[in-house]
């Protein structure tokens, strides 16, 4: 049909042209929409509905301007083949912490800033340079924590986006925006969280739906140079099965409509799976085992062999790694320690999860105590630490004539060994070696010619940060 021709006869009064005339005057409009105004909102929703998903959508340009947004003191970031790091402009590597802030959308929809603002604040104390909100939670979870947001609610899902990632860059803080927290919103229900069955593959309503809100969510987004994009969390876990070729079209999208912001495809929690790990992903999340073993401390033993940690095609961070801190996991401030310490020397990109993080509420002083623990090996050892990859029991270490003595000699031997379960780190072109003393017994003395840099003790067990 012809736009022209459809401007002057349209069609006749229906339903939805009461939520349109509602919109119009919400705009501050005194006098009625011409049918001009009217056919030419009728047209985008029937015709462009690729660009116009909803009333609210096909209405904005309606509303006044808002007023400039403060500069964005974040540099754009990058990444280069190979690099294990983001990159600023001057290619150098920038030091991103992220943190756990799954339910703060919720806070911006509610005009909550005071609360954001506080919370901001606390992270900045504490040298965190990233957040990761989740759109679209919609579950009986998130409603019972008063944390849920999703795109229909209309104008003020829209109208928070920006302001929030503006905010928190004024905190020094970017924003890795995960679209597709849950997927109800898409398919009009709960999903069986007990099953977790695949409810979008072959679900083309719902996938509709979701490149729909893509094209609005990135659009709004795009322009703010401090936002990172995720496609999901946890995919298999929330609706899209396993290996999803869905997450790689939606990234592929956002990938067309933001080329120069970073987008990874979906944070899996499928050990050992490199699904993910392709196409225009510029990094890969992978969701960490937790092995509960010894207050955690096997979770970072697993870290010395691992298949996606060791990939160096592109960055590696897991955004819910452990869940430190009071409430889920382990309140030991030697496991925050190792973790924090482990990711460092195997050039990954560090990320805190706490389970109070989910809503978020400010800390804990156990979980703050995990967080300082965690932020003080990041201080402690270079983001771009060198060195050749080096096992304590390796001939080039510097334990390794101590070798039978500090380390379990079999994997059934180790739960009684009296020892560290492993020491790994690097040995430099000087001969120096920094390496990471993993599950000691509190008390224990580790022999051979080392400088203890830091040891932290927690409960029954200790790790430590040496130098040789």
């Amino acid at each position: 049909m012809d736009y022209k021709k459809f401007l002057s006869d349209g069609w006749p009064y229906n339903a939805t042209d009461k939520h349109i005339i509602q919109r119009w005057y919400e705009s501050g409009k005194t006098k009625p929409p011409t049918p001009r105004d009217l056919n030419h909102i009728r047209w985008r929703l029937m015709f462009e509905s690729n660009r116009f998903a909803t009333v609210e959508a096909a209405t904005q340009s309606w509303f006044p301007t808002p007023p400039p947004a403060p500069p964005n003191p974040l540099a754009l970031l990058h990444v280069e083949p190979g690099s294990r790091f983001f990159l600023d402009p001057d290619r150098k590597p920038v030091d991103y912490r992220e943190i756990t802030a799954m339910g703060i959308m919720r806070w911006a929809i509610d005009r909550k800033w005071d609360e954001i603002e506080e919370f901001f604040d606390y992270c900045r104390q504490r040298r965190i340079t990233a957040i990761r909100p989740l759109l679209n939670l919609a579950s009986k979870y998130w409603a019972q924590k008063q944390r849920s947001n999703w795109y229909t609610e209309g104008d003020k899902f829209w109208a928070a986006l920006v302001p929030l990632a503006q905010k928190a860059a004024q905190y020094g803080l970017y924003t890795r925006v995960c679209l597709f927290g849950g997927v109800e919103p898409f398919v009009g229900g709960e999903l069986d969280y007990h099953r977790r069955p695949d409810v979008i593959t072959d679900n083309p309503k719902a996938i509709a739906q979701m490149h729909s809100f893509l094209d609005q969510a990135v659009g709004t987004l795009r322009d703010v140079p401090s936002v990172l994009f995720e496609m999901a969390n946890e995919p298999s876990q929330i609706g899209f099965g396993y290996d999803s070729k869905i997450i790689l079209e939606l990234g592929d999208h956002c990938h067309d409509l933001a080329p120069d912001r970073l987008m990874n495809y979906g944070a899996p929690c499928d050990e050992d799976n490199l699904f993910y790990m392709t196409g225009k992903a510029d990094f890969f999340d992978e969701h960490l085992r937790r092995m509960e073993g010894d207050d955690y401390m096997m979770s970072v033993k697993r870290l010395v062999e691992h298949t996606q940690v060791d990939k160096t095609q592109m960055p590696f961070m897991s955004g819910e790694w452990m869940n430190l801190g009071k409430g889920a996991g382990t309140e030991s401030t030697a496991t925050a320690f190792a973790t924090a310490a482990m990711l460092r020397l195997k050039h990954c990109i560090p990320a805190f999860h706490a389970h109070c993080l989910l809503e978020p509420t400010i800390p804990d002083p156990a979980t703050d105590a995990c967080l300082s623990a965690w932020t003080q090996a990041l201080d402690m050892i270079p983001i771009t630490v060198d060195g050749v990859p080096t096992n304590g029991h390796w001939q080039s270490s510097p334990f390794y004539e101590f070798r039978k003595d500090v380390f379990p000699q079999t994997e059934d031997s180790t739960p009684q060994h009296r020892g560290p379960v492993r020491i790994w780190g690097r040995r430099r072109g000087d001969g120096s070696y920094i390496g990471l003393s993993i599950r000691e017994p509190a008390g224990y003395d580790l022999p051979g010619d080392i400088e203890t840099l830091h040891l932290e003790r927690w409960g029954d067990w200790q790790t430590r940060l040496v130098i040789a």
